[in-house]
């Protein structure tokens, strides 16, 4: 049986390889995703989140920002190696592989599950169940009488409080 510890180890050492390498594990899903022009509903540090709708579901697309987009003609689709020559294209891609492979093994009732991602020549996607509240951030802002300990806990979701 593998530790908790042995675990950590493994998941750090896959996320420093698929982000060096600029690959994604096969087992993460790659979707079928429509390119339509959806509106953006959040601008993000790294990222746009966009409202969709996939196998009749609300979800969330968070599409990766980059400086340049004249390089993804480069990029063939998730699971390929990949070495960009731009560096702050590879850093946008390590940072992407990175944050997939960490969301794919986090559990936690509070945390949406990753359905999968979504690449093409113009993007680099997440796509997740949508959240009628926003980010975590957002609801304290509008709720700021919620309870922001309860909020991380087991037995709390993001409902607005009464």
């Amino acid at each position: 049986m593998v530790s908790h510890q042995e675990r950590l180890g493994l998941l750090r050492k896959l996320c420093e390889t698929c982000a060096d390498k600029g690959s994604i594990p096969k087992s993460i899903r790659n979707l079928d995703f429509p390119e339509d022009d959806m509106p953006i509903v959040y601008y993000g540090g790294h990222s746009n989140v966009s409202k969709g709708e996939h196998e009749g579901r609300e979800v969330a697309v968070k599409v990766l920002r980059t400086d340049t987009t004249s390089d993804f003609d480069a990029i063939r689709g998730v699971g390929e190696l990949f070495v960009p020559e731009q560096p702050q294209l590879k850093w946008c891609l390590q940072r992407f592989c990175r944050e997939v492979v960490i969301w794919r093994h986090l559990r936690h009732p509070n945390i949406l599950p990753l359905f999968g991602v979504t690449s093409s020549e113009q993007r680099f996607a997440t796509v997740s169940e949508w959240m009628e509240n926003g980010t975590i951030n957002e609801f304290t802002k509008k709720y700021q009488k919620a309870n922001r300990i309860e909020l991380v806990s087991h037995n709390y979701s993001l409902q607005a409080p009464n």
